[in-house]
This record gives structure tokens, sequence and C-alpha cells, in this order.
């Protein structure tokens, strides 16, 4: 049996208890539990959890939420706090909580949390420790069990707060008291023993040592020591604290540090900065009210209030404090600092000025640990106890803008062994360890900690590093480019996932340095990456580097303008789009390169949709003949794809059979998950029954989730769900199609997402929306052509059916009112209103 916080989950017999109590879930809600607490320390991707739970049935994404949101009810983690399973936002979730194995029947201990006796050497709560209430819950239960706990952390991230809080809360059970030795004011290893004599009343006798005479002192009592500050005295500390846990048995001991003590018994607890919520919380569907009890928020509007308590967090202010909080990692100190800079400059200008940070997160803080007065004062701390080469590591690391697999710190390294100085960084806090799926591991430097990093760099040192950077994932980008093409494009594609920020910031940099060719490669082989994982950032990137002055001379640029048109195609601007694909055709005839068929890509999407088949089609075959010529296999399977699903959706089935075959065949060369899963959707739209097209989709959308290609399984849903909803399988269709308007609603891809509203048609008639419907219809007539491919022929006949069933059944003044309204109305309020119609099916 396992328990965790206060539940205990019993495997073999399918049973969860809380508070001793049992608790109901359904099948699937306990799976999904059991899943995340059997891969717990690690991050467990939304598309592993699809595959454990559901395995090859189709189920859209808004199932595993409401499962995880069930989850955390029954375990009693109400998803703000998230103390038991961690969202990982854009990722998955993490189990977090301790577990331990126990024996059927086997009683809690008895953990009693009543407030720390009279008496004791710990002082009163000055304010109350926001957001640390589960933690505190866990820590309790822990030095209950373990006679030496140590909170581990960055400077800043609240290790003293929180130790002092668990010794007020277990205090009582100490017979003897609470005594804390401060040893931040300690500066001689010397005195450490002494410090410690001082807190619990040692009288020296001449014949013994001080350490004896602690020992002496603390061998028949039961108390508890919080230790605080220890990392500048970490081996007379750990020595002292091995022999008092060795000759004092009835001793606890809380400690304090940046480093762990490392001797034996020792339990560790590494202290996080607080939850900041999603990286874009009105990107999201929090409420404000919701947003209010993110713990770093709510932080930071205590903070406020007490210096101002005029503050409220309303609409306007509520996105600056959340990307306040964001921008300084979720550290209490800087949330802190920042709150009371907001009193004399208000949220905007703290917000505005945080590149600047160390200048701000200033504040006079009387009485308060010297450290803590600034986060500059804080960092320097840490950064100072750091040997000659930890710094030079550390500051190296610093170029970096997200997480990094060893082999890039490896790249970065001045010199010596870059694994031993990770795992001493990691040892300081000054690194943290992201675990992944499958038992790798990333680094990570919070972005405060990277920002002073960056101020130890002379000038030159910086230009050295971000070159260095630059080349570096320019390399990684065409590694990730060759593997996309095969088994490994999975892997491939976490890995650039996981290095999106540092493949933004070198681009940037080496275009800023003029360094062209490092940008125009790096671009170019990130691409097909940016498309499937819908990073239409990247777009921008080749805006920007074909917009530099004279750089469209360069061999690539041909490659950028054809991501450029086909970026136009992504937002739905279809002009620009076929504007921009003839210049890339005209810049591929002048420097004489071989096309790379994004002109021809573009062109016949473009030419689908506003109603021009037959160039399209033409276009398709210039593209798939481009294709074979290159000799690049994955190209050709999409091409052959694209073409499938062009002939199909205008009824040419013969045609579109024989490209079916075709990619079917090459896929099975590459192994390559989107070829196979491009070949299933080509098969999908061909099938001439509603039951083949749908395992067709469902197959895809599988296939395209194993390999992180989250347009291709959009793309399967949206198709998958259509066919659900014209079987009147309303529930299950509905809600995929409001799951997919919302995914191309928040990747800003209007090209697809005309696609999906014509499905939503057929769904708002069925619901008996008719009204709407007629709206949606005027809408996307003013941007698109209904019916047009990427359509299925089945759903393009029902499609266009339900249109003349909906006017016809309406007074012509009325339908066209409505048609009129749809045409006028903002796009984002008829996807929001199409979205929560179909949300609401059941």
């Amino acid at each position: 049996m396992i328990r965790f916080a206060d539940c205990e989950l019993n495997l073999d017999r399918v049973v969860l208890r809380r508070g001793g109590e049992e608790i109901p879930v359904e099948p699937q809600v306990f799976d999904v539990l059991a899943y995340l607490v059997e891969h717990r320390g690690s991050v467990v991707r939304k598309e592993d959890l699809l595959d454990a739970i559901w395995g090859d049935r189709f189920v859209s994404e808004s199932a595993l939420t409401t499962r995880i949101k069930a989850v955390r009810k029954a375990v009693g983690d109400d998803g703000r706090q998230q103390s038991i399973i961690r969202t990982v936002h854009g990722k998955g979730y993490e189990f977090v909580a301790i577990v331990e194995d126990v024996e059927e029947g086997q009683p809690n201990a008895a953990k009693s949390k009543s407030p720390a006796a009279p008496g004791t050497s710990i002082g009163l709560r000055m304010q109350p420790l926001i957001g640390r209430e589960m933690l505190l819950e866990q820590l309790s239960d822990m030095i209950i069990d373990h006679r030496l706990v140590t909170l581990v952390g960055p400077g800043g991230v609240g290790k003293t707060s929180l130790g002092m809080e668990l010794a007020r809360i277990v205090g009582a059970q100490f017979e003897d008291g609470v005594h804390v030795v401060e040893l931040v004011g300690v500066v001689d290893e010397d005195a450490t023993a002494a410090a410690l004599a001082t807190a619990i009343d040692v009288n020296l006798r001449k014949s013994s040592s001080i350490d004896d005479a602690i020992v002496d002192l603390l061998r028949p009592r039961h108390s508890l020591l919080v230790l605080d500050n220890c990392e500048h005295l970490i081996e007379p500390v750990a020595e002292l604290v091995a022999r008092i846990l060795r000759e004092a048995p009835t001793i606890s001991i809380v400690a304090t540090s940046q480093e762990p003590l490392a001797v034996p018994g020792e339990r560790l607890w590494t202290v996080d900065p607080l939850p900041t919520g999603p990286e874009d919380p009105f990107g999201s569907e929090l409420v404000l009210g919701e947003l209010a009890e993110i713990p770093a928020v709510a932080l930071f509007v205590a903070r406020a209030k007490a210096a101002d308590p005029s503050f409220v967090l309303d609409t306007a202010t509520a996105p600056l404090v959340a990307e306040i909080c964001r921008r300084v990692d979720g550290i209490p100190l800087a949330i802190e600092l920042a709150a009371a800079r907001a009193r004399s400059i208000g949220v905007a200008e703290v917000a505005h000025r945080l590149d600047q940070r160390f200048s701000v997160l200033k504040a006079i803080r009387r009485g308060s640990d010297p450290r803590h007065r600034t986060m500059h004062d804080a960092i320097s701390w840490s950064y100072d106890m750091l040997e000659p080469d930890e710094r030079r590591l550390f500051t190296a690391l610093s170029v970096f803008a997200g997480s990094f697999e060893l082999r890039s710190a490896e790249a970065m390294a001045p010199r010596g062994d870059a694994l031993d100085l990770l795992t001493r960084l990691t040892e300081r806090s000054m690194l943290a360890v992201r675990p992944q799926t499958g038992g790798s591991t990333r680094y990570e430097l919070l972005e405060t900690l990277r920002e002073y990093g960056r101020t130890r760099l002379s000038d030159a040192q910086a230009a050295e590093l971000f070159t260095t950077h630059a080349k570096h994932f320019a390399a990684e980008a065409e590694a990730v480019e060759a593997e996309l093409g095969g088994p490994g494009e999975g892997d491939a594609s976490a890995r650039a996932e996981s290095s999106l920020a540092d493949l933004r910031a070198a681009q940037r940099f080496a275009l800023e340095l003029g360094a062209f060719d490092i940008t125009f490669g790096l671009i170019s082989s990130i691409r097909e990456f940016a498309m499937r994982a819908m990073r239409y950032e990247v777009f921008t990137w080749a805006d920007a580097a074909c917009n530099a002055l004279g750089r469209l001379d360069h061999p690539l640029a041909p490659t950028l303008t054809g991501m450029r048109a086909y970026g136009a195609w992504v937002r739905g601007e279809f002009g620009l789009a076929i504007q921009l694909a003839e210049e890339t055709r005209r810049l591929e005839r002048q420097l004489s390169v071989f096309p790379s068929g994004l002109a021809e890509r573009t062109l016949a999407n473009v030419l689908y949709i506003v109603g021009d088949p037959e160039t399209g089609h033409a276009e398709g075959i210039r593209q798939i003949e481009l294709a074979e010529e290159s000799g690049n296999r994955p190209r050709l399977v999409h091409a052959c794809y694209m073409g499938a699903v062009g002939h199909s959706s205008s009824g040419d089935y013969d045609q579109a059979d024989v490209l079916v075959a075709r990619a079917q065949e090459v896929a099975r060369e590459t192994a390559s998950p989107t070829d196979l899963a491009s070949a299933e959707v080509a098969r999908g739209f061909s099938s001439r029954t509603e039951d083949e097209a749908l395992e067709a989709f469902t197959a895809s959308e599988r296939m395209a989730r194993s390999a992180g290609n989250r347009w291709m399984r959009a793309f399967a849903l949206t198709e998958a769900s259509g066919l659900l909803v014209s079987r009147d399988e309303l529930e299950v269709g509905c809600a995929g199609l409001a799951d997919m308007v919302g995914v191309w609603y928040r990747a800003g891809d209007w090209s697809q997402q005309w696609h999906t509203l014509s499905r939503c048609v057929i769904a708002l008639d069925r619901i008996g929306r008719a009204e709407l419907a007629i709206e949606l219809l005027g809408a996307i007539e003013v941007h698109a052509v209904l019916g047009v491919a990427p359509m299925s022929s089945i759903l393009r006949d029902r499609v266009l059916a339900t249109r003349s069933s909906l006017v016809d059944s309406t007074s012509d003044e009325h339908a066209g009112e409505l048609l009129a309204a749809g045409a006028a109305c903002p796009v984002e309020d008829i996807v929001l209103r199409t979205r929560q119609a179909l949300i609401g099916v059941s």
C-alpha cells in the first residue's frame, strides 16, 4: 500500500482512502492517479497518459483534463497549491508528494500539530506564510518520522521562514522545546559549536570540550534544533550534527542550507519557488478569483496591501502581477521586494523595469537579514561561496535562455569536468535539475540567477559565450531536422521543444551580430519542427532575418521567404501568402537554388481554401515532382498526403488512392511517426465509409501524439470529431470540436480554424443552435469558401446540405440578418460563442 499526504492508495484492491475514509473514484480516475504515482519524480507527458489510460480509443484532451481534476479532488489537492500533482504547463503533470510504502493496516504515527511550547527560543510569526500550507503538513509528518530534515534551495526562496514555521507547528511535540541557532552571523568555522552552545545554554566545564558539553546536555533531552543558514559552515555543522544524531537519540534537527549536510539519516527537501500559474493566465481559462489564489500572486497581493491598503487585484493589475511573479521565478523574496516597490512606482512600472531587476528589487527591510535586503545581496551571498571553477561555469551557463542538456553545458564549459561542476552547482542550489520522462535530465538556472550571472560577464566574455551558444544551437537545429525524418522523431521534437527558448535567443543574437549563416541556417533547419509543434513564432524569426539589410542574396533567403509565405497562410492572410510564395519562386530562380517546396505547399493550400481546386491540384502535382527530385523521403510523403487530401476532397478517389498508396509505401521506409500519421490521414480522407475514415483518423492521431506532432494530431482529431458529430455521437464529437477550436485559436492558426468551424456548423445544427450556426456561416463565408479541401467528401456534402437546410428553414429576412451579423462579428467573439455552445453538450 502507498501512503502520501493523508491518503492511502491500495493498488491491488483498487482502493483510495483519505483521512481514513474510502473515497469512491471512477476506474479511469484511479488509473490516472496510479500512473502518476508510479512515475513520481518525473514529468509525465499528456500524450503518455492518454496512451496508458485510453490506448487506441478516441478521446479528446478535455477527457484527460476532467480526470486530472477528479484525481485532485479525490486526494484533496485543490489544483492551485499543487502540493500533490503539479501541472507543468505545455508538457504534462508531475506527482510531487512524499510517498512511502506501508503494510496494510499500519497506522500513521501520532502527528499532533500544536503550536510550539512556551519557553522555546523561536520567535513569534510576524506575517503569515503564504502558499506553503500543504508543504508544511508534509514536512510536519517528515520531521516526526525522520530526525534530520534539511531544507535546501536558492537564496530568497523562503527556507528560513519555512523552517521557523515548521518549528512553531510541531514544537509542542518536543517536551524540552525548540532551540533556534542562527548561523548567518557566524563567520569563523571554529565558532560554530559556540553558537549552538549559546542557543541551548550550555555550561562549559573545564574538563570538557564545547562539542562534548553540547552532546552531554542534549543526550537526555527531547528537543528540536533549528540550524538556520548552514551553507557557509557546512563542514563543521555536518560534523556536529552527525555526532548529535549518534549520541543524543531523542534530538531532532531541522536545518536550512543551500546544500545538503550529507550525513547519515538526512532527509532532504528541496524548497521550490512558489507556483506562478500558467505562462499566459489570460490565454487559459483562469478567472480572476482563481488567479488570486495562485500562491505567488497571493503573496504579492498580501505584501502589496501591507504596503498600500488601497491596492486591489483587478482586471487591470492582475496580468501585470502575474507577469511579475513569473518573471521573478516565484521566489518569495523577489516577490516581496517587487510588491514593496509597487507602492511607489506602481505595478505597471515594476513589470516594465524587470529587465533591470536588480535595481528594482530593492527595499528598506529594517531588522532583516542583511543578505536579504536586496535580491542582488541574496544571490551574491551564494555566488561568493562558490569555488573559482564553479563561478566560471555558473556565469557561462547564464547565457542559456531555458533548460539545457549535459552536452549543451559541456559545449559552454570553459574548462574542467562539466558533469562534476554541474553536480556541485546543483548541490549548492545554484542550478535546478529537471528530470524528464524516460529518465533523462535537463538543468536550468532560474531567470533571476541567470540575470545575475550575466552581470558578472565582461563584454568580451559575453560576446564569446553568446557566439558559442549560437553556433551550438544552430548545430542542434540541424540535428533535429535530420532526426525528424525517422523513427527518432519523438525524441528530436521533445529536445527542440525543451530548447525553444535557446533557439530563439541564438538566432536573435546571431542576427544582431551579423552572423547570417548561423541565423539563416538555424531558422531554416527548425522550420519543420515549428510547423508540426505549432510554434509559429518561428515565422516571425524568418521575417526579421529577411528584413535585415541586403540579406535576400543569401542562398537560404528563398527558404525563409517560403516560410514567411506559409506563415501568412497560417494567419489567414491569403493574399499576402500568394505574394510571398511568388517572391519565393523569383528568389529561387534568381539565386539558382533548388526549390524548397514551400511556395507550392503554400499555394496549394491557399488555392483550395479560396475555391480554386484545379490550380490547387496543379501546385500539388508540382510539389510531388519537386519532392521526388529532391530525394527527401519525408518531403515526398507530405506532398503525396496533401495531394491525396486535395483529390479526395474533390471526389477524385482514384487519383487519391494512388497517392495514398505512394505515401504509405514511403512512410514505411522512413518509419517516421509523422509520415505514418500523414499516410493515415490521407487514407481517412479517401475512405468511402465513415467507419473506415474514423478508424484511419484515430490511428493517425495516435501516431502523431507519439511524435509530439501537435498540428497533425489536431488535424486528425478535427476530422474524427466531425465524423462523430455526423454519426450523432454528439457528446464526444462536440467536445472534440470544442477542443480543436481552442487549439487553433491559441496557436493563431486561422487557416485550420475556418476548416474546423465548417464542421462546427453541422454540430450546432444537430444540438439545436440553428441561429448561431447561421451566424457562423456568415463569418466563415467572409474569410473562406465553405466545404473546400481539406474536407472529406462525406462531410463536404453534409455541411453543404446543412447550410441549405438552415437557410431554407429560416425566413429570407432573418437568415440574411444572421448571415450579416456573423460576417460583421469579431472573429474572436464568434469562436468563443461556438466553443461555449459545444462545451455545454452532454
